[in-house]
């Protein structure tokens, strides 16, 4: 583990702290008959596109990004009736094409290669929600690299997300939505020259745990 690594890690505990105890203290302000949503999930996020901007030193090539997946552990908290905060932990995983930049005189025959990024995302988020099922989200992003490629900077660092959507909560405590989102990954200047662009659709299940242990 690097050092950059670790303070991030570092960060994220403290985050988590912060919100916890937030959480908690606005939850003491409400009525007792007031129940907050206390939620665990998973999400898959995919059907999208992620492009990559700026230009790299580490090599001479350019980037197509082509597809990508994310699988996730989320963790819903209510704040109040209409607030809510978000975080979790995620898996990505970027299949992009690299094409060297052919001068001429150079080898004609060098071809597109086919690589992958891999991320641990932390997102941190505020969610809205209005009209009974319909929400809007945003926060900020922990990203953590562990691709270890050397055709693209590591893209360890901070960025954001931003998105709507569409939940729909089960009377016995099972929740689903739908958040179509954009993500900008390490977006704030971390040494690192690419960034990420990420636009796709997040499908998620949870479980409101207080209803669920109410009828246990």
């Amino acid at each position: 583990m690097n050092y950059r690594t670790f303070k991030l890690l570092v960060i994220i505990c403290i985050l988590a702290m912060q919100t916890s105890l937030y959480a908690q203290k606005e939850s003491g302000k409400l009525n007792a008959k007031n129940e907050l949503t206390n939620k665990i999930g998973l999400t898959f996020s995919s059907l999208g596109v992620n492009d990559i901007f700026g230009k790299s030193d580490v090599s001479d090539y350019s980037y197509e990004g082509k597809n990508f997946y994310t699988l996730g552990l989320t963790y819903i908290r209510g704040l109040n009736k209409w607030l809510e905060v978000e975080t979790g932990l995620e898996y990505s995983r970027h299949n992009i094409d690299i094409s060297p930049n052919i001068m001429p005189g150079e080898n004609m025959f060098m071809r597109t290669q086919k690589t992958e990024m891999n991320l641990l995302n932390v997102p941190v988020t505020l969610r809205a929600k209005f009209l009974k099922y319909f929400f809007v989200n945003a926060g900020v992003l922990i990203d953590v690299d562990v691709s270890n490629s050397v055709y693209f900077e590591n893209q360890t660092g901070f960025g954001g997300i931003v998105g709507a959507g569409l939940n729909y909560d089960f009377d016995f405590g099972l929740s689903v939505f739908l958040n179509p989102y954009i993500k900008a990954h390490s977006w704030i200047d971390v040494g690192t020259q690419q960034k990420v662009l990420e636009k796709g659709f997040r499908l998620g299940v949870a479980y409101d745990l207080p209803k669920i242990l109410k009828k246990k």
